[in-house]
């Protein structure tokens, strides 16, 4: 068997075994440990703009890929985001008292829109999340157990390793799950509290994440040299260093 192929089954194990305690059965998206020369094509460029309308000081933020609680027990999930170089939409679904499971719609910034049988507006539709507001939400509902006092900077920078989940108090946790190439592009899931969070797939350096209540710029996305076997001593994992905007 080839060098590359033993890296590959010994990386898949390390990484399934940390996903497992990071993620527990929250889920994400699949890992892809590959180094550079395996790594799939990447996806277009968002056409932007990253963001359309503004956040308030209150309101509900649902993170991509995430599900948020509504007031009367329903939830609503940020199932996919659109631009068009002019506009952004993203596609709600929700489950729950008052709305039928699995119902998806297409939502644009200011729009009113039912979720969970009650009406609210779409303040802002970003790459990363969707701001609803309306009676009985307040921020932060999505993310709120995570404590301003986690994560840890260093000159406003927060470094994730490939695979080595970084663990908050009150079971908070982040873990950049690939680190892929063509171009450089890394996937991140969150836990929030025990329970799956945000999962940022495909985000390249410049993009914008939430996470812990905050906004942070991906500022580098290193490789390493994932493509040698994990116990040879040219192999070193990837990171990627986020910079800390501001709060949320």
């Amino acid at each position: 068997m080839s060098t590359a192929h033993t890296a590959a089954r010994a990386v898949t194990g390390l990484g399934a075994l940390l996903l497992v305690a990071a993620c527990g059965a929250g889920g994400g998206p699949a890992t892809d440990p590959a180094g550079p020369a395996m790594s799939p094509a990447g996806p277009p460029a968002d056409k932007g703009p990253q963001c359309e309308g503004r956040a308030p000081a209150h309101g509900l933020h649902v993170l991509i890929n995430a599900d948020a609680a509504l007031p009367g027990g329903a939830t609503v999930h940020y199932a996919a985001a659109h631009a068009d170089g002019t506009h952004r939409t993203a596609d709600l679904t929700e489950t729950g008292p008052g709305a039928g499971s699995g119902t998806r719609q297409t939502v644009r910034a200011a729009q009113r829109v039912t979720v969970g049988g009650h009406d609210y507006t779409v303040a802002q539709i970003c790459t990363y999340r969707v701001v609803l507001t309306g009676p009985g939400l307040t921020f932060p509902d999505q993310g709120g157990t995570m404590t301003t006092g986690w994560p840890t900077t260093q000159e406003g920078r927060w470094r994730l390793m490939w695979h080595l989940p970084d663990h908050g108090p009150g079971q908070n946790s982040a873990v950049v799950t690939s680190i892929l190439d063509g171009p450089p592009r890394t996937s991140i899931n969150v836990v929030d509290g025990g329970k799956s969070g945000a999962s940022y797939v495909d985000v390249r350096q410049g993009d914008t994440v939430e996470i812990a209540g905050r906004l942070w710029r991906i500022a580098a996305v290193n490789q390493g040299t994932m493509n040698a076997d994990t116990n040879s001593s040219d192999f070193t994992a990837g990171y990627v260093d986020l910079e800390l905007i501001g709060p949320a």
